[in-house]
């Protein structure tokens, strides 16, 4: 009650100084309002290539690869439907081929193979993405490809025993080089790799999926990852993710543009809610982000990378609400170490006109050594960084004021790597240009550091004032 009866006092000052209205952040309902918009649904597209009719049985046990493949390459550049009904088929790879729908409906799944000699490697002719070389079902080059239908992918990851680097393991989609793709509607689970993986594609919709990649078996099972792609949107989708949840990475000078992220949740486990990187070789800019809700990530909940030479630009987050995240906002420039004898192998990029308002984060996660970091490298500052009209509650209990040692650079962008900052709130290094307004910072617990701490940074602060409970 008290910290709120001063936010309250401090606003109505900001009134009588500056004269102009005060925004409260309300910290008893959501910093927005989603618009839930209900799933698509159509008749799967005639001619219909119904998968039993060539010969699959849909019992669990049987393999019917031969017969959904035989209905796929039928079907391929028809503009009609291989439609998969009343049952559970088993397969080993799938190649699936452009101009044509893949229907999974309601009481079907398709379930991958459990024997590790039915996964070879398989990939395009070219890739800057080298290391993503298996997968349940691939395609390439395969234009016009929709996925739909309410039905389940289930790659029966806990029953796979594969193991070693991500390159030796199956997702369960791997789509390269193809554009007009659609995605929706599906339940995606238990992959033994990054779920769903898209890149080099354009104009690629992803809509109302239900992705469960659980922890407890392996590691690597990110939610979704876009690589090097253009025109995207991911829509009213739920993600349960052991690793990443939404990640874009850009593994080549293609880069990533134009990708629209609304109306999400994401529940993640073991690392980060939404990701820009780790891979940041090309450019990556006009990214928008709304009304997403994060409820739970070890790390980072909107992790904003550059270390392997991208330039980020024109990066816009509205609407964004978290809760159980330990560290809640992660911008990091910088260059990592790619096996270099320990030193950065690549020319520092940039990150510039990133703005991210209406946030709201509550009851902080604990776990990974709580923070809030906006920070470059002295080769490379931040450009402009706007955080407006937030809530941040972070936990606070420290006693002392620690020192950051060292700056990080050919580290491993995680979102703890500067361990417990000088900040209660939020931390920012080697930045000129970062505004804060109307941003409202609280701990739960009392803290002796300020809830702002610089070092070699300008921060413009607006209306911003710290609380403890």
């Amino acid at each position: 009650m008290k910290g709120r009866l001063a936010l309250l006092l401090f606003l109505a000052l900001q009134v009588a100084v500056f004269g102009q209205e005060a925004r409260l952040i309300d910290t008893n309902h959501p910093a927005f309002d989603p618009v839930q918009t209900p799933p698509t649904r159509v008749s799967p597209p005639k001619p219909i290539f119904d998968v039993r009719t060539y010969g699959a049985v849909g019992d669990g046990t049987t393999f019917d690869t031969a017969a959904i493949q035989k209905a796929i390459d039928a079907c391929a550049g028809s503009g009609g439907t291989v439609y998969l009904a009343a049952g559970k088929f088993l397969t080993a790879p799938l190649e699936l081929k452009g101009k044509m729908t893949f229907y999974v409906n309601a009481d079907a799944s398709l379930l991958g193979s459990t024997r590790p000699e039915d996964y070879p490697d398989k990939m395009p002719p070219t890739t800057a993405a080298a290391g993503l070389r298996k997968s349940l079902i691939y395609a390439y080059a395969a234009d016009g490809l929709i996925l739909d239908g309410t039905g389940e992918i289930n790659g029966q990851g806990q029953l796979l025993q594969m193991n070693g680097k991500e390159s030796f393991r199956p997702s369960l989609l791997r789509i390269f080089g193809s554009k007009d793709i659609t995605v929706r509607n599906l339940t995606l689970r238990n992959p033994r790799m990054w779920t769903d993986i898209y890149c080099e594609c354009s104009h690629l919709t992803l809509d109302h999926l239900n992705i469960f990649s659980p922890r407890g078996y392996c590691e690597n099972l990110d939610g979704m990852d876009i690589c090097d792609c253009d025109h995207v949107t991911i829509s009213n989708c739920h993600i349960e993710a052991q690793d990443d949840g939404i990640c874009l990475k850009s593994h080549s000078v293609r880069g990533l543009h134009d990708i629209s992220v609304f109306n999400n949740t994401i529940i993640d486990f073991d690392a980060n809610a939404i990701k820009i990187g780790t891979a940041t070789k090309g450019p990556i800019e006009r990214l928008s982000f709304a009304n997403n809700t994060i409820k739970g990530a070890r790390y980072g909940g909107l992790c904003i990378e550059s270390v392997d030479g991208s330039k980020v630009n024109d990066i816009h987050v509205n609407g964004l609400e978290m809760s159980h995240v330990s560290q809640p906002l992660f911008i990091r420039l910088a260059r990592r170490d790619t096996g270099n004898n320990g030193k950065p192998a690549t020319t520092p990029g940039s990150i510039d006109h990133v703005l991210i308002e209406n946030v709201r984060v509550m009851n902080p996660g604990t776990s990974t050594l709580p923070s809030n970091t906006i920070t470059g490298i002295p080769q490379a500052p931040l450009g402009s960084i706007v955080l407006r009209n937030a809530y941040i509650e972070m936990p606070g209990g420290q006693t002392q004021v620690p020192q950051i040692s060292g700056e990080k650079d050919g580290t491993y962008p995680q979102s703890n790597i500067f361990g417990l900052t000088p900040a209660s709130g939020i931390y920012v290094r080697h930045a000129p240009n970062v505004t804060l307004d109307y941003v409202s910072l609280q701990s739960t617990n009392p803290d002796v550091r300020p809830w702002l701490a610089t070092d070699e940074a300008t921060v413009n602060t607006l209306a911003c004032t710290p609380l403890t409970k």
